[in-house]
């Protein structure tokens, strides 16, 4: 597949006309009117490219996906040719490397669970409060083993990735996997 990468376009004009360039000067709607064809009446009939993209910069995550580019207004994105359908394109691709890859999958949403929650999962998967506190019991003098002892005690809710329950599941030798795995069944506990 090829991709051609027609610069990143920003704003250039506010007063009525809004006029779009890249890095290196070019006006978008120059560039596409040179890469499209138009009958009499004006309509869209084909584009050197079947797909055009539009890229956010920060990201590099396809935002828009056009068979036609004049449909397409690149305020602050990178615009790409792309010799391919529009359908085979899907919003959220990554565009890294000048070629796109499918995006890594979001990271698992865990809600917060009570600790009546926690303490009933650990349980019924084996591992007794008592192991906890002396897991706590065990770590080095010092603000985290304080803060381990407060956050157990005292915690009525707990986050999947606050760092003393990390700490906590590590003295007990948990993998993320575990961990995971136990928080999905506390979650409906």
């Amino acid at each position: 597949m090829e991709i051609v990468n027609f610069g990143h376009f920003k704003l250039t004009s506010t007063s009525g006309i809004m006029f779009f360039s890249n890095e290196d000067g070019h006006d978008w709607y120059d560039i596409r009117h040179g890469l499209t064809t138009w009958d009499e009446q004006g309509n869209f009939l084909t584009a050197i490219y079947g797909a055009w993209a539009m890229v956010d910069p920060v990201t590099f995550k396809v935002t828009n996906v056009e068979q036609d580019p004049s449909r397409m207004v690149p305020n602050d994105r990178i615009v790409l040719g792309i010799d391919a359908d529009p359908d085979d394109i899907a919003d959220g691709t990554l565009y890294q490397g000048g070629v796109l890859v499918d995006a890594p999958p979001e990271p698992a949403v865990f809600n917060n669970i009570s600790a009546r929650q926690l303490r009933l999962t650990l349980v019924r998967n084996g591992i007794s409060v008592e192991s906890v506190e002396a897991a706590i019991a065990a770590m080095p003098e010092g603000l985290a083993k304080e803060e381990a002892k407060i956050e157990w005690s005292s915690t009525g809710n707990f986050e999947r990735s606050h760092p003393t329950l990390l700490l906590i599941a590590a003295a007990l030798s948990l993998t993320e996997t575990q961990v995971d795995a136990m928080w999905r069944q506390a979650e409906i506990a």
